[in-house]
């Protein structure tokens, strides 16, 4: 059984899932049309801010992508720490299986773009694009499947696309050419150090901690990447038990995050980030080497290397299917693994230029690859959940 947190998690973040694709087909539709001059005054003009003598001047989609996908990093972090803290993430079933799923994925998408692309001169860093999952579409698949979808079985989608999702925005920003000065890096450590003092110290206040995360935040902002990952750096800290055993700040915090998020965080930046611009856009974009390795390695070369490693680690007894959970169940869950719209354009906004024919690759590739991963494994899922109901009604 998963806990009422978890239940509450993916009950919103399917409802975030439905409303993605809503904000990614209104952006479609606002860029194409007579919309497009509009809906391009959150993507194309650079917006500078100044701290002091320090003025930085980004397009106001890059704002919007840092700014909104922390807080959605933080409440991943939440999540998975209280996962950690609850004993929720623990057993072969319910943290092995996940995590070693998500390494697998991460190595085939890699390893897929790599192969089809080439590793000239700037091709690098293009295969980060393709490691991203959309935890709220596959969960808003799962949703509609209804009641039949093993518990279990989502609880291991949610917590292999958050292994995903934190793995993905680490590598990003670990390949990232720029790297951190020293100052940069000193402010950062001390804040993170003030957030262990405050945690070990029992703090309780959670308006303190999200200061200092902001404060981080600030600090690593010019680094692209990096600074997103104060969310999740901000989420390890909060205690997860007050001082008197009663209550949990850190799950008070998540539950209290998860309808604005889902509801209007999540959707943003999914509007933000859709849309093609016809000047941005070419045959010869389309058709690109880049294009076809990020569809490629999206779909199915995701699905294989998450399925192809559990396998392996079921085989070798190092890790166990979730209760309840055969391999076509399992299959069809790790086909929607492949979808990741937001987060795979969102990732190309800090290893590519944030629009033009670049841009535009990423989303063709990220929305192509989507469409054919929630496809195919919502069609593989309820063809395995029809066959098992009839089978349970055979017995009867």
């Amino acid at each position: 059984m998963i806990s009422k947190s978890c239940k509450n998690f993916i009950r919103w973040q399917s409802v975030a899932g439905v409303l993605s694709i809503l904000a990614v087909v209104s952006g479609t539709v606002a860029a194409a049309t007579g919309l497009g001059s509009w809906y391009a005054l959150i993507r194309e003009p650079v917006l500078s801010v100044s701290f002091g003598a320090a003025n930085m001047g980004k397009p106001v989609v890059s704002w919007i992508n840092q700014v909104l996908a922390t807080v959605v990093l933080l409440v991943a972090g939440l999540e998975c720490k209280r996962a950690f803290m609850e004993r929720e993430l623990i057993g072969p079933d319910r943290l092995w299986l996940p995590a070693i799923g998500a390494v697998g994925g991460l190595l085939a998408s890699a390893a897929v773009y790599l192969g089809v692309v080439g590793s000239g001169p700037g091709m690098e860093p293009g295969w980060v694009v393709s490691l991203g999952t959309d935890m709220a579409l596959g969960l808003a698949v799962l949703s509609w499947l209804g009641e039949r979808v093993p518990e279990a079985l989502k609880s291991f989608f949610v917590s292999i696309s958050v292994f995903t999702l934190l793995g993905s925005v680490a590598m990003a920003a670990a390949v990232q050419e720029s790297l951190p000065v020293w100052s940069v890096l000193g402010l950062a450590g001390a804040c993170l150090a003030l957030l262990a003092a405050m945690s070990l110290s029992r703090v309780e206040s959670i308006s303190a901690y999200l200061a200092v995360g902001a404060g981080l935040w600030a600090v690593l902002v010019e680094t692209g990447a990096l600074a997103v990952l104060a969310g999740p750096l901000t989420a390890l800290f909060i205690p997860v038990r007050n001082r008197e055993q009663t209550g949990s700040p850190l799950v008070g915090l998540e539950q209290d995050l998860l309808p604005t998020v889902c509801c209007m965080v999540v959707p943003l930046l999914a509007m933000a980030n859709a849309g093609f611009f016809p000047q941005g856009a070419s045959g010869a974009s389309v058709m690109a080497p880049q294009t076809l390795g990020m569809l490629l390695s999206l779909f199915p070369a995701k699905a294989a290397g998450i399925f192809g490693i559990c396998w392996i680690g079921v085989r070798l007894r190092l890790c166990a299917l979730p209760a309840g959970v055969g391999w076509k169940e399992f299959g069809g869950a790790v086909l929607l693994g492949g979808a990741g719209f937001t987060v795979n354009v969102f990732l190309g906004t800090f290893v590519a230029a944030p629009e033009g024919a670049a841009a535009n690759e990423i989303r063709l590739a990220a929305l192509a690859a989507s469409t054919l991963s929630l496809a195919s494994g919502y069609f593989v899922l309820r063809y395995a959940l029809a066959r098992r109901r009839n089978k349970v009604i055979q017995r009867i």
